[in-house]
């Protein structure tokens, strides 16, 4: 009989192994929503048995990878470029996601003081903030004037416009990015989001549940206040 493994490693694979097997919602997809937060956050200590776990349930790699990506937009170039290096030695073979095209570069340099809605990236914009968007642009043109197409082009049209994984799932793994963050507008935000593009409230919340797990202290008081919100339905869509 093996004797269980107390090292720091193995109680955190005991862990996050406990709260992806949780009765009720995907394990999966909570899988990679925690992956994908965890690599935000740089617990690459948790990431390399995220993403073994997940290969083990049969998640594709082309999911794997787009997850791994989208950590670009939350947490930067140098988080994402660690991830996508563990799934390279996880992986049996060539990547399998489609290439990194350009983003649709027609309105670049126009001049205008404001992005259009042709801009590159809008349609999935506006399907995350809705009645909102245009409010948010406004707040981000008020930051640095043409921060809101750098922000359209290079998160939205270049990375959460991809396939392989739909919106709704895109937006619970900002979900758990931004809770393990500890950054509650943001949070707010993409929770909308989640909740606008398919996933129920209690898919988000199971997402905030699973996250806790990495939660240092001011991360789970950020995802404690989401999770009563959203029990009190505070979050309109």
């Amino acid at each position: 009989m093996c004797e269980p493994d107390t090292s720091p490693e193995g109680q955190l694979a005991e862990r996050l192994d406990a709260a992806l097997a949780r009765t009720g919602g995907e394990p999966t997809i909570r899988a990679l929503a925690l992956a994908h937060g965890a690599s935000c956050i740089g617990r690459f200590d948790a990431v390399e048995h995220l993403y073994r776990y997940a290969i083990d349930q049969g998640v594709e790699l082309a999911r794997l990878e787009e997850t791994a990506l989208q950590v670009v937009a939350y947490g930067g170039f140098p988080r994402a470029i660690e991830g996508l290096g563990i799934l390279a030695r996880l992986r049996d073979g060539p990547a399998a996601s489609a290439p990194l095209d350009e983003a649709p570069s027609q309105d670049r340099g126009s001049g205008q003081a404001h992005p259009t809605t042709d801009e590159p990236g809008r349609r999935t914009w506006d399907a995350i903030y809705r009645h909102s968007a245009g409010d948010v642009i406004a707040t981000l043109e008020g930051l640095v004037p043409g921060f809101s197409r750098w922000v359209l082009e290079d998160a939205y049209a270049r990375i959460l416009s991809r396939p392989t994984l739909t919106l709704g799932v895109r937006e619970l793994l900002a979900v758990s990015a931004l809770g393990l963050a500890a950054l509650p507008g943001p949070l707010g935000s993409h929770l909308r989001g989640a909740l606008r593009n398919g996933s129920t409230p209690d898919t988000v919340d199971d997402i905030l549940r699973t996250s806790l797990v990495l939660a240092a202290p001011r991360a789970r008081s950020v995802i404690d206040q989401a999770r009563d919100r959203l029990a009190r339905k505070v979050y309109r869509t």
